[in-house]
C-alpha cells in the first residue's frame, strides 16, 4: 500500500509522463546504473543477529582504544512503542565500544517511555521527562544540555544502530580528530526482519549535500561545535539538514578563502574535518506515517529543507534560487552564473554542455574520460538515489561534456555535474 500511495502522490505532483518513467526505472534493472542494480538486489530477510552484526568490525569487542572518547547519543522520545523503544535502547547500550551515554528526553504525555527506561540498570542511560512537547528541535536541545561526551550522536527513537557503529567512528578518530563523522545506512520494515534501500554514501560531497540531506543517519559531531550550533525550531522537520549545513559552513569558515574572503571548502581540507565511514551502521525503521516509508507524510519538512538551503546560500553570499525537484526532499539550485557565484568551482560537466546548456553540479568518482559520468543509465532515468538528476561533485569528467572557467589553469577546485534538464 505504501508504494501505491507514493506513486499516486508522485503522479499528482509530476504528471503522467514523469510517473511512468519513475515506475519503469524501479523495475527496469537493465536501464539502471551499477549502484542502482546493486541496491535493487539488496532487499532480504534477516535474523536479529544478522541485522545487529551487519558490516561488523573484526576485533572491536576486545580492542584497546588510545583516545577512548565518550559518545553522547541524543534521543528525543514521544509515546514510543515499547518494542521499538527497547530495541533502540539495546542497540545503543549493547555497542561493542562501551564509552557512551544515551540521553533519552521524554516528551510523552503518558508514562509509557518512562516505564521502559526505568527497567534498565545502566548508569550510561540518562533519562528525564520534559515539561512539554515543544517540538523536535527544542526537545533535542534539552537532551544536548544533559550530554557529557566529547562527541554527540543523533538517533531517532524507533531506529537501530548496528553493534559496531561507535567502534567504526572511534577507529577513524584514533587516526585524526574529526569534527563531523557519518556512516552509511539502510531501512528496515516495521518488524525489523527485512532490510532494504541501502544508502551507500560518497565521501563529503558539497554539491550533493546542496541537493539533499544525503548524510542523514548515523552522524556524530564534536560536542563543542554541536553545542555552539544547536537545533533551530523554525526548521523542524529538516532540523538535521539545517544543522549539517551550518556545521559545514562553520568548518568552511576556518579553512581557505579566496582573495575576497569567500569560502572555498577545498576537498582536501574538508576531508580532514569530515569523515565518511563506508559501512552500514544504522537501520532506519520504515512504518506507516514515517518519512522513511511515506515521504508525503511530512511535506512541511521539505519546505524547511528548502529554507535551510536558502540560508546557507545567503551565508555564502550566493545569488541563487533554490527549487524543489520531482523527488521530495531533493533540491535544485539555479545559479545566476555558477562561476561568478562559486569561486570553488573550476568546471561544470553535463551531457548537455555541447548544446551550450550550463548545469548545476558535478559527478561521483569513477567516470572515465570520453564517457558520460552516469554511463549505462537509461535516458530520463534519475539513477541510484536520484543522483543523475542532482547536483554532485565529480572527478574525471568526460572532456567533450565539460566547460571550464577561463582561469581554470591557475585554480584548483570542484568539478560539478549539472543534470541539464530540470528534473
Amino acid at each position: 500500500m505504501s508504494k501505491i500511495r507514493r506513486t499516486v502522490s508522485y503522479l499528482k505532483r509530476n504528471g503522467i509522463a514523469n510517473t511512468i518513467t519513475a515506475v519503469l526505472e524501479r523495475i527496469d534493472k537493465k536501464g539502471m546504473d551499477q549502484a542502482g542494480r546493486q541496491a535493487a538486489s539488496y532487499m532480504r530477510q534477516v535474523t536479529t543477529k544478522e541485522r545487529w552484526e551487519m558490516d561488523a568490525l573484526s576485533g572491536a569487542e576486545n580492542r584497546t582504544w588510545e583516545k577512548a572518547y565518550t559518545f553522547s547519543i541524543l534521543v528525543p522520545a514521544y509515546e514510543t512503542d515499547e518494542t521499538y523503544l527497547r530495541e533502540m535502547i539495546d542497540s545503543v547500550l549493547g555497542q561493542s565500544y562501551k564509552k557512551l551515554q544515551l540521553v533519552l528526553a521524554d516528551a510523552s504525555a503518558s508514562d509509557r517511555v518512562e516505564r521502559v527506561a526505568k527497567t534498565y540498570r545502566d548508569d550510561r542511560l540518562t533519562y528525564f521527562r520534559l515539561q512539554e512537547n515543544a517540538g523536535i528541535s527544542h526537545n533535542t536541545n534539552e537532551a544536548l544540555a544533559h550530554a557529557t561526551g566529547e562527541y554527540i550522536g543523533l538517533l531517532d527513537h524507533d531506529d537501530l544502530l548496528c553493534k559496531d557503529a561507535l567502534a567504526y567512528m572511534m577507529q577513524r578518530l584514533e587516526k585524526q580528530d574529526y569534527l563531523f563523522l557519518y556512516t552509511d545506512e539502510d531501512k528496515i520494515d516495521q518488524t525489523g526482519t527485512t532490510v532494504f534501500e541501502p544508502n551507500w554514501k560518497p565521501d563529503f560531497n558539497l554539491d550533493y549535500l546542496l541537493s539533499n540531506n544525503y548524510i542523514c543517519h548515523f552522524s556524530a559531531i564534536r560536542a563543542d561545535l554541536m553545542k555552539k550550533l544547536q537545533f533551530r525550531s523554525n526548521y523542524d522537520g529538516a532540523q538535521d539538514y539545517d544543522l549539517f549545513l551550518r556545521a559545514v559552513y562553520e568548518i568552511g569558515k576556518e579553512g581557505p578563502k579566496d582573495t575576497e574572503g569567500r569560502l572555498l571548502y577545498p576537498q582536501v581540507y574538508m576531508d580532514r574535518k569530515i569523515a565518511h565511514i563506508p559501512q552500514i551502521c544504522y537501520h532506519w525503521r520504515a512504518h506507516l506515517g514515517s518519512t522513511a516509508d511515506n515521504p508525503q507524510s511530512k511535506l512541511y519538512a521539505y519546505e524547511a529543507g528548502k529554507r535551510a538551503l536558502e540560508d546557507f546560500a545567503r551565508q555564502n553570499g550566493w545569488q541563487a534560487e533554490i527549487c524543489h525537484t520531482n523527488h521530495l526532499g531533493f533540491y535544485r539550485i539555479d545559479w545566476k552564473d555558477i562561476f561568478v557565484q562559486r569561486p570553488d568551482v573550476v568546471a561544470v560537466c553535463s551531457n548537455e554542455c555541447r548544446r551550450g546548456r550550463v548545469a548545476e553540479s558535478g559527478t561521483l568518482p569513477g567516470a572515465k574520460y570520453g564517457e558520460h559520468v552516469f554511463a549505462g543509465l537509461k535516458k530520463r532515468y534519475s539513477g541510484y538515489l536520484h543522483r543523475a538528476s542532482m547536483t554532485v561533485d565529480v572527478t574525471d569528467p568526460p572532456l567533450q561534456q565539460t566547460i571550464y572557467r577561463k582561469d581554470a589553469e591557475q585554480k584548483q577546485g570542484r568539478i560539478v555535474y549539472l543534470p541539464g534538464s530540470k528534473q
